[in-house]
């Protein structure tokens, strides 16, 4: 197959702006928005050759940024850059003078020789050295934060069946994990909280709770009782869902946030092409969490570390990238982006069923459905809506696209692609969840799973990508008003995988994360990844913050 043939998909959800008085613009059709980037290949992709570093360049520079300086030996060599933007100062200007020297010699001359670099395909990755020696752990009385670990296995007590995504978290604290699709877990917490007690809860169960003091430092099985509330129990006061939704809006001052809050947080983006992983990344990000009061000031996201596989498994023709993943999966806040199903002004569209109460943390929760009406175009969403039947909060929605969004999404989400590739989404599938603090809700996860179709006859291609993202709040705080340099800032058109660097040891440190599954796990043996330390230290004793 001719490299001529190597083409480019660029798909991209967005929202539609109807433009209001004073200029204001409100989301009506809320898709979480995303970018695809899938390129077609000759071959397998994600082959490492350093000869592309060899690739010789001209360059005759003065007083030029260092991310001009790179763009246009991008352009000359036809590459692509990818850094941790902490690393390099983009926006220094610095002179440079090269004829025919190698990438490799004029990036040492531009960086001074201080950083590495890794290939990927066309994409030269730059990296500060691994020095080779492994990082020490901080010893008793070195005045940094002693952390206990408390790990295990959450089960069904009756079926014994794992129990996925199920909450664990410190009792009127705000740090907590979740549990992943094998039902394990792993979650950190500082000494200082060694009397404390641990919550393990999860939807349709009852919850447990448990003495620090008893767990730290073992695994321990926690198995959950299934439980359920009859609506007789309880005095019900509203019955009519449209009534329950018009009180959750009225309820948002009360229940939510006013005031900004900086959110750490937990972010993994997956990626498979015919149910084989081809790609995991991960990061620890900070989050500007902005006031519940004013639905225009957006959330602001920041990557503090992050690491990703580079090779769990070749992408087989289609090179398939995601864009903006990180800024994109906070606009799953429902409550603050209220989407369609919960705006009045485009709320008729929809029609809402009262299910029945069930029991959702030891709390009488309403369960309402919601689809679109007959005849309704513009409705792009199905689902699920839980809502606290004391605070009448929104605790958790689950939701997906209805036929009508996907057909709008086949139209929307696909930019520009080769002639005869046929590229459609047929599975857009959403879940956010909050966790009561101080009276107050806050956002705790939220999930994103998305599946492509991939088609061409003629170049032999029938692919299904699936792509899932999840978001774990594991800590919030009051804004402590450092607002975030711009260049820090994770912005929609970055892409993830090409912003963070691949693996190390002892990585995550204290900072509490959503463990891997065993598949994943396994994903990772099976392709040449048994150099990579992502699956073998989250089990290691626990090492203090550097």
């Amino acid at each position: 197959m001719e490299s001529k043939l190597k083409q480019s998909f660029s798909c991209v959800k967005c929202f539609r702006y109807p433009v209001l008085n004073l200029n204001l613009m409100k989301p009506v059709r809320g898709f979480l928005l995303i970018v695809f980037l899938l390129l077609f290949e000759n071959s397998f992709g994600q082959k490492e050759n350093n000869s592309v570093l060899e690739k010789k360049v001209t360059l005759q520079v003065t007083a030029e940024t260092i991310a001009s300086i790179l763009d246009k030996i991008s352009i000359q060599a036809k590459i692509f850059f990818s850094y941790d933007a902490s690393l390099i100062e983009a926006d220094k200007k610095k002179d440079i003078s090269v004829t025919d020297q190698s990438i490799r010699e004029t990036l040492d001359l531009l960086f001074e020789s201080r950083f590495e670099y890794k290939v990927m395909g066309d994409q030269v990755i730059i990296a500060k050295p691994d020095d080779g020696q492994p990082k020490k752990k901080a010893e008793a009385g070195d005045g940094r934060p002693k952390i206990i670990l408390f790990k295990g296995k959450v089960a069904d007590r009756e079926e014994k069946d794992a129990l996925p995504y199920s909450n664990i978290f410190v009792l009127r604290k705000n740090i907590g994990t979740v549990s992943n699709n094998d039902g394990e877990f792993i979650l950190k917490v500082p000494e200082s909280m060694s009397r404390d007690t641990i919550v393990v809860s999860c939807l349709g169960y009852r919850q447990q709770i448990f003495p620090i003091s008893q767990l730290a430092d073992k695994d321990y099985s926690v198995a959950l009782e299934p439980n359920s509330v009859q609506l007789k129990e309880i005095r019900v006061t509203v019955v009519n869902p449209e009534e329950i939704v018009n009180r959750i809006l009225a309820k948002i001052p009360i229940n939510y946030g006013r005031e900004t809050e900086v959110m750490t947080s937990f972010y993994r983006e997956v990626l498979k092409q015919d149910n084989k992983y081809i790609g995991v990344a991960e990061a620890l990000m900070e989050i500007r969490k902005a006031s519940y009061d004013n639905v225009y000031t957006q959330d602001k996201v920041k990557v503090i570390r992050g690491r990703k596989s580079d090779n769990v498994r070749p992408f087989q023709f289609v090179d398939f990238k995601i864009q903006g993943g990180p800024y994109y999966i906070t606009k799953l806040d429902v409550v603050k982006t209220l989407d369609s199903f919960l705006d009045p002004e485009f709320r008729d569209m929809y029609k809402y069923t009262m299910e029945g109460v069930i029991d959702v943390d030891n709390r009488a929760t309403y369960l309402l459905s919601f689809k679109p009406k007959e005849k309704s175009e513009d409705a792009d969403y199905e689902g699920k809506l839980y809502v606290d039947m004391s605070s009448l909060a929104l605790v958790r929605a689950e939701f997906c696209l209805s036929k009508a969004g996907l057909k709008y999404a086949r139209e929307a989400l696909i930019r520009k692609k080769p002639k005869d590739f046929y590229v459609r989404p047929f599975d857009v599938e959403y879940k956010v969840s909050y966790r009561r603090s101080e009276n107050k809700w806050h956002l705790s996860t939220a999930r994103a799973s998305i599946k492509f179709r991939v088609k061409s006859k003629q170049d032999r291609v029938n692919s299904v990508f699936h792509s899932e993202s999840e978001l774990l709040i594991t800590d919030f705080r009051p804004d402590d008003k450092n607002r975030f340099r711009r260049d820090e800032l994770f912005r929609s058109d970055d892409i993830f995988t090409e912003v963070i660097s691949s693996y190390n040891d002892g990585y995550w440190g204290d900072y509490n994360t959503i463990k891997p599954s065993e598949e994943l796990r396994k994903s990772l043996e099976n392709y040449t990844m048994k150099s990579d330390s992502l699956f073998k230290n989250e089990n290691a004793n626990p090492i203090n913050k550097p």
